[in-house]
């Protein structure tokens, strides 16, 4: 009965999924972009295999192991659980336990295939550029689903704390710890003995299924168990949201006072209708984390493929694909602030728009570009 029952829930959460893709998604622009995106990457692909990239020269191995690591750190394992479960699933502790037992497993295998994946994408690296044999692929890979399903368990009792300060204090402990485990570990049992990495991969599986094992039989957190499966469905869908200009990301309200403008004084002293606007727009931008964590993301991203990649001429080019990106994306977001904020009544053809708009392109940008571009300079000199 309880693999009826997440027969019934995958299928509940897959038709909700898609509903929410095709809502938001563009079809023909998706199409137009996926399609020779895909052809692109395999005509590189199957020149990868004939010959290395002469970008690829310098690349360090510890690089595709800091890569596989922070992929081992991304997703959880969900409980498809609900809020009405308690009146009747509650009192099935068999029904609960295989329902969870069987979505840990679901999870568990789709992250794997996910990562077996990547690993295949970056074969012909390791064969041809590190020269790894294929047996060291075959104990690398089983290494790094040992760490992924390892992971995965840990995150379970991680998010039953209760206090947001520990849990983020313990959570960069072990991301930071492991990391410079999992880089010394696996560069030195690759040059001398890759058993190890096999005999470690059987400790952490031996790990996750004790710890994971526990978990299951755990009842006292079903209330837990519910708000987080709510809480990771939701992710999906906000990352979808991200795609459309008319679906805005609200920030969370539990923060009493924002960390910018506090007291929402007056940026301006001289008042028109102009700079009502712009102070209005950098308000909401500073006071929004999610704005500043994606132009974060957009700034690590960019800096860590000028700080890795070789050739010049690669350097320049993701620069000037960084200030386009950059630009495009701050005018994303002053279109999302203008359209959806109830104080702006505002025709998008009147002067004052496009004024407004040209500024706070600028006033966010050109400062973020001069600093990456600072960077570039002394990565050249």
């Amino acid at each position: 009965m309880s693999n009826r029952l997440f027969t019934t829930r995958l299928r509940k959460e897959i038709a909700y999924q898609w509903g929410v893709f095709k809502s938001v998604v563009d079809w023909i622009i998706f199409l137009y972009l996926f399609i020779p995106a895909l052809a692109i990457g395999g005509y590189h692909y199957y020149h990868w295999w004939l010959q290395v990239p002469g970008w690829m020269e310098g690349l360090p191995f510890q690089l595709v192991i800091t890569l596989l690591y922070l992929v081992c750190w991304q997703g959880h394992i969900r409980t498809f659980l609900e809020d009405a479960d308690q009146l009747f699933l509650l009192q099935k502790r068999s029904l609960i336990i295989g329902l969870k037992k069987s979505t840990r497993n679901l999870f568990v295998i789709g992250f794997s295939v996910a990562l077996l994946l990547l690993i295949g994408i970056l074969a012909p690296i390791l064969f041809n550029h590190y020269n790894l044999s294929l047996i060291e692929v075959i104990i690398l890979s089983f290494y790094f689903i040992s760490l992924k399903a390892l992971i995965l368990g840990g995150k379970q009792y991680l998010e039953d704390m209760t206090s947001p300060w520990k849990k983020g204090f313990i959570s960069v402990i072990l991301f930071v710890a492991l990391g410079l485990l999992t880089i010394s570990l696996v560069t030195w049992s690759i040059d001398n003995f890759p058993i190890i990495l096999l005999i470690f991969s059987l400790l952490q599986w031996g790990v996750y299924q004790v710890y994971s094992s526990r978990k299951l039989k755990k009842l006292t957190t079903f209330s837990k168990d519910v708000d987080m499966e709510k809480l990771i469905k939701l992710k999906y869908v906000s990352s979808i949201f991200l795609l459309s200009e008319y679906v805005e990301k609200v920030p969370s309200q539990k923060k009493k006072s924002p960390l910018f403008y506090r007291r929402s004084k007056r940026i301006y002293k001289n008042r028109n209708r102009s700079r009502s606007l712009q102070e209005l727009f950098l308000k909401v931008f500073f006071r929004n984390k999610m704005y500043l964590l994606q132009c974060f993301q957009i700034v690590g991203v960019t800096t860590g493929a000028l700080l890795i990649i070789p050739p010049m001429w690669i350097k320049l080019t993701v620069f000037i694909c960084f200030i386009i990106v950059l630009r495009l994306w701050v005018k994303l977001v002053y279109k999302r602030t203008m359209s959806n904020h109830f104080i702006v009544t505002l025709r998008k053809d009147d002067s004052i728009w496009y004024q407004t708009e040209n500024y706070s392109v600028n006033i966010i940008s050109l400062p973020v570009i001069s600093i990456v571009g600072l960077l570039l300079i002394l990565i050249i000199v």
